[in-house]
């Protein structure tokens, strides 16, 4: 998917530089337009990516430490925002994490030691906040380096 949206929006960026060239301003916007919408995309994705390895990361701690019930709250947070973010992108992804949040509630179940109860309105634990916040930062990262700026290409325009 990422080489596909990449190749998608460097083949709109060549059709905006053009547009743009040749001063159609009107189509050069909506090629740029375009552009930033598939960088959107690629952004929630690779924060989902990144968000979700760390997930697999904190359970394999956890499974050495042997303590997966303390974990368990900021890794199915996690999961649970993921989902939402995936929603209305990829509903068969979302549908995936919700499968994979039931499978936490039951992991939290089977261990015993939960006292609080987890709802769907739950606020997200500080941990939860900033794993997210780390993937946030590392998809930025990402795009920049996959993706060339759209900046260069307003200081092109010719004058109105």
């Amino acid at each position: 998917m990422g080489l596909t949206l990449q190749h998608r929006d460097k083949e709109l960026l060549d059709k905006c530089v053009a547009a743009n060239t040749t001063g159609d301003t009107l189509r050069a916007g909506l090629y740029a337009s375009e552009c930033a919408e598939i960088r959107k995309i690629v952004k929630v994705v690779l924060q989902s990516e990144l968000a979700l390895e760390q997930v697999i990361f904190k359970m394999e701690t956890a499974e050495i430490m042997g303590d997966i019930a303390f974990l368990m709250h900021p890794i199915k947070n996690v999961v649970l925002t993921v989902g939402e973010q995936m929603h209305h992108l990829m509903p068969e992804v979302s549908f995936e994490l919700s499968q994979i949040n039931e499978t936490l509630d039951g992991l939290i179940v089977d261990t015993g030691s939960v006292t609080e109860p987890v709802t769907m309105a739950e606020v997200h634990s500080p941990e939860a906040e900033s794993i997210l916040h780390e993937a946030d930062a590392l998809a930025e990262q990402k795009i920049k380096s996959r993706f060339p700026e759209l900046r260069p290409q307003a200081e092109h325009a010719l004058p109105t």
